[in-house]
């Protein structure tokens, strides 16, 4: 009997479960788009290609492990190099014919006119020894390969573009001082015709190691095996012999994520990126999809209270809903699956755009994020039946026709005990940063103006009720007889209109939450750089960086009274808490010892930069306070290649934002960085006395020896931290657009079938002498203050978690908010709401009120 109600039903009322339709459609696209996005930082993304030879690839390790009570895993950026004595391990395996040790490291061809070469490649070029070509492989074309300093063998591509064959002479930009090299030979990729994306240039393995800079570490070990070697077995014995090494084995497409540094880091980012907001979209998911299937319960009540007055027992009725829900969520989250890999393509070439993933980063398109999305959203809508059927079901069927005729106002103990709960505990949560100055107490806040705004939407229906009456007087005085109309559907109607105006609300609240800690770092990170630079020039550029003789060479000139050597990493540090280490990701600066205060102005609370070398660091004062560390106390700290330290804790200065939360000795974190890493920085101040036209030109003068290096003035550093600022809110705002826009759609679905549903009451106003202009302006009213309130609950309800976020984050209570972006997201809603109610009635009115009168609910 169940199911032949739920046959008639769907067969029925087509067009009153459209909305549901429509809503778990988005949220299987968006749960589809967010699984690719994971399932592709978890996968490899680029396959190998220098390492395509080898059987299997030996690296360092991706994660590092702390334990303070227990023990917890956490992901490197990239892999960490290696021990060099794990060539001479790996060759001692059986069935390894070669073991070939590789570095990796900038080296990039000068042109005529002193600037580098950009390679030609997705990356610029780097330089290897000869020994790692065997594990392309590959072969001499012409002439003979490298056999001492000074002579190299070019990729084909790269000779092509810079015209240079065996026998010609090329300069070449490296870690160290530019120099020139004789061509001895070319040689080319065997097997593909795949382009390299980092063109390859090949030293003497001599100079290649004293070029990589790191005496007794390489980035990996390449295994070439003897013929008819099985594979399996090889791995097995190769594993058994490095157990406890630190080393790793690499196989078919994993040997990629060694080989190419930018495409690991690329996979932590978009690992992070999917798992942070994976759970909040299926949250407001859930929520959208339980107020349109509320929706359609409140406009099918007489229909269900008909069934319960003719004995229809709850069970019954929520069988029926069940069932219903079920069916139309597998049909709508299957047919969400294929828009949701077409959303995908379009997020991975605007994170391509922004520079967050690499231009040929591929997605991986498997079938599981698809079955998750179905999964998850078929479990979101029955949950959402379940509370949408529970008021239909509980009512008794004695009373049912009235309850069929009358439109309560008032909230249900249970969702008003939520809403208010929730609302408390997100004010409780905001107000953490006024006690706390941890990254918890942000982290909390946020949160809690999440838990604020969705505390609202369950809360709408008193809400508008109470913004109805607010804006009744003003309405009517400026907008006349159908401004009286529109007030009186507004306070008569409070719980329809509730369920376009939450929807709005969360859209705004939700946006304003997320973007606020982005663009509050963003600015105070941009003044911070701008106020601690007390240099008076900035060099920039080069093969990867300002080569290390930078800092020297600068520092020996006259007229230069300090320069500061800096290099930007991600290092960890952790802390015990209820019985387990929490790891924090921070960013930090190496920089060279000496003359750092005539350079910086990191802000300094508490000891001084004077005793930063060695094992010693400094914190900002929020990564302190996280850490519950002092000057003088010792910090456990995970440099970028998962090595331990405990350095002392030297100073504790403000301007983290700025400058990174971690400062340590600049050659602690380039002993622990990739091979080949350089500077990214290096600050001059003048002498007192001289001329900054004079230091100036001998600055440039500089790059004769470093081509590629840039004089800025101080504020060099402050333009790069614009346009990596900007980067940062761009790569927030990307995954955040999609949501956005699945709340917009939703909006305008959920309020097209609230006005589609009023024909009969359009239908009497006509009858009863209303023109339809009148119910046109009447809608416009009624739309605008259902946008107006939207907005401005919208709005306001995150003020005090954005306030405080801002306080803990920069030490002031104003939020740093681009004026444009709060205009973007209003405007955007807004049209979204006036579209979604006034197009509608247009069509409403189409009927003709003789017929309207007489249509079903």
């Amino acid at each position: 009997m169940v199911f032949k109600l739920v046959r008639m039903t769907l067969r029925q009322r087509r067009a009153g479960l459209v909305g549901a339709f429509v809503a778990l459609a988005g949220a299987s696209m968006l749960i589809t788009a967010f699984g690719i996005l994971l399932q592709s930082g978890l996968g490899t993304g680029v396959a190998a290609q220098r390492y395509a030879g080898a059987e299997v690839v030996v690296g360092g390790e991706q994660s590092f492990s702390v334990t303070a009570g227990g023990t917890k895993t956490k992901p490197l950026a990239r892999p960490a190099p290696l021990d060099s004595d794990a060539v001479g391990e790996v060759a001692a395996v059986e069935g390894v014919r070669e073991a070939v040790p590789d570095v990796g490291f900038p080296a990039r061809v000068v042109r005529d006119d002193g600037g580098l070469d950009p390679g030609g490649g997705e990356q610029p070029s780097t330089g290897h020894g000869w020994a790692g070509a065997a594990l392309g492989p590959f072969g001499l074309d012409r002439g003979r390969a490298p056999r001492q300093a000074g002579e190299v063998v070019l990729d084909a591509a790269l000779a092509e573009r810079v015209r240079a064959g065996p026998g010609r002479r090329v300069t070449l930009a490296t870690p160290r001082e530019a120099r020139e090299y004789l061509v001895t030979g070319i040689a080319s990729l065997r097997g593909t015709d795949r382009p390299l994306r980092a063109a390859a240039v090949f030293f003497s393995d001599a100079e290649a190691a004293a070029l990589y800079g790191r005496p007794g570490r390489i980035d990996a070990v390449g295994v070439l095996a003897e013929p008819g070697t099985d594979p399996d077995g090889l791995a097995r014995r190769l594993d058994e012999k490095l157990a406890g090494s630190g080393a790793r084995l690499y196989r078919g497409d994993d040997r990629g994520r060694v080989e190419f540094p930018d495409v690991a880091a690329a996979r932590s980012d978009l690992t992070e990126m999917a798992a942070s907001l994976g759970a909040t979209v299926v949250l407001i998911a859930m929520i959208v999809v339980a107020g349109t299937l509320a929706l359609g319960v409140h406009q099918r009540r007489r229909e269900l209270a008909l069934l319960r007055a003719v004995a229809a027992t709850p069970r019954q009725v929520y069988k029926m809903m069940a069932a219903e829900v079920l069916l139309v969520s597998l049909a709508a989250s299957a047919v969400g699956c294929v828009p949701g890999v077409l959303v995908a393509g379009l997020l991975r070439e605007a994170l391509s755009a922004t520079g967050v993933i690499p231009g040929d980063f591929a997605f991986s398109y498997g079938p599981l994020p698809m079955l998750v999305a179905v999964f998850a959203s078929v479990a979101a809508a029955e949950a959402a039946a379940v509370g949408a059927a529970r008021k239909a079901a509980a009512i008794r069927p004695v009373e049912a026709l009235g309850e069929g005729r009358i439109e309560r106002a008032g909230l249900g103990r249970g969702r008003a005990f939520c809403g208010v709960l929730l609302f408390l505990l997100g004010v409780a949560a905001s107000l953490l940063p006024l006690f706390f100055g941890t990254v918890f107490a942000v982290a909390g806040a946020g949160m809690g103006g999440f838990l604020m705004v969705i505390a609202v939407l369950l809360l709408a229906p008193p809400v508008v009720s109470a913004a109805s009456r607010l804006l009744a007087g003003p309405v009517r005085r400026r907008t006349g007889p159908h401004g009286h109309l529109a007030v009186a559907n507004t306070r008569a109607h409070a719980r329809r209109l509730a369920a376009g105006t939450g929807p709005l609300t969360l859209a705004v609240g939700f946006a304003l939450v997320q973007l606020c800690v982005p663009t509050t770092t963003a600015a105070a990170a941009r003044e911070q750089a701008g106020q601690g630079v007390v240099a008076d020039f900035t060099l920039r550029g080069g093969p990867g960086g300002p080569p290390s003789g930078v800092v020297r060479d600068a520092a020996s000139l006259p007229g230069v009274a300090a320069a500061t050597g800096v290099v930007r990493a991600e290092v960890h540090a952790y802390r015990e808490l209820l019985g387990s280490p929490e790891v924090f990701d921070y960013q930090a600066q190496g920089v060279t010892p000496g003359g750092v205060e005539r350079t910086m102005d990191l802000g300094v609370t508490a000891g001084g930069l004077a005793r930063l070398e060695g094992d010693a660091v400094a914190l900002s004062g929020s990564a302190a306070e996280t850490l519950g560390v002092h000057v003088g106390d010792e910090v456990p700290v995970n440099l970028p290649d998962g090595t331990a330290l405990r350095p002392e804790v030297v100073a504790v200065y403000e301007r983290g934002l700025g400058f990174g939360d971690v400062t340590l000795p600049q050659e602690t974190v380039l002993a622990h960085s990739g091979g080949g890493r350089v500077q990214d920085a290096v600050f001059v101040t003048a002498a007192e006395g001289a001329e900054p036209e004079e230091v100036e030109a001998r600055l440039r003068g500089l790059a004769e020896r470093y081509p590629g290096l840039e004089v800025l003035d101080g504020g060099g550093l402050s333009a790069a931290q614009r346009s990596q600022a900007t980067a940062s809110v761009l790569t927030s705002a990307l995954p955040l657009a999609l949501v956005f826009g699945y709340l917009a759609i939703s909006v305008a679905n959920t309020l097209v079938l609230a006005t589609l549903g009023r024909v009969r009451e359009f239908s009497l106003l006509r009858l009863v002498g209303a023109p339809p202009a009148q119910v046109v302006r009447m809608m416009r009213v009624e739309a605008g203050m259902v946008v107006g309130i939207a907005v401005a609950v919208g709005t306001l309800v995150p003020l005090l978690p954005m306030a405080t976020m801002s306080l803990g984050l920069t030490g002031s209570p104003l939020p740093r908010f681009p004026v444009l972006l709060y205009a973007g997201i209003v405007a955007v809603t807004a049209l979204t709401g006036l579209a979604a109610i006034l197009l509608p009635t247009r069509l409403a009115l189409r009927t003709r009120p003789v017929e309207g009168i007489g249509l079903r609910e």
